[in-house]
């Protein structure tokens, strides 16, 4: 995973915690870890993930993906 401090920091977890096919539903994932993860792409890469995609979203892996389809945007 290309993405892995990133995802780590907003849910707030250790990096060695994050691994590809672990369900974000089993994390924090809610409103805020949502919210940490959107300020720290638009930080980090002056993009903007679209919160409608997160819907889609199972696993740490799907989590990786999106961030990069957005940074490639």
């Amino acid at each position: 995973m290309k993405h892995k401090v990133l995802i780590a920091k907003s849910f707030n977890e250790s990096v060695k915690n994050i691994k590809d096919d672990l369900t974000v539903e089993n994390y924090n994932w809610d409103s805020m870890t949502k919210i940490n993860l959107i300020s720290s792409v638009d930080e980090k890469y002056k993009k903007s993930i679209d919160h409608r995609k997160f819907k889609s979203i199972k696993t740490f892996k799907d989590l990786d993906n999106l961030i990069s389809k957005t940074i490639r945007g």
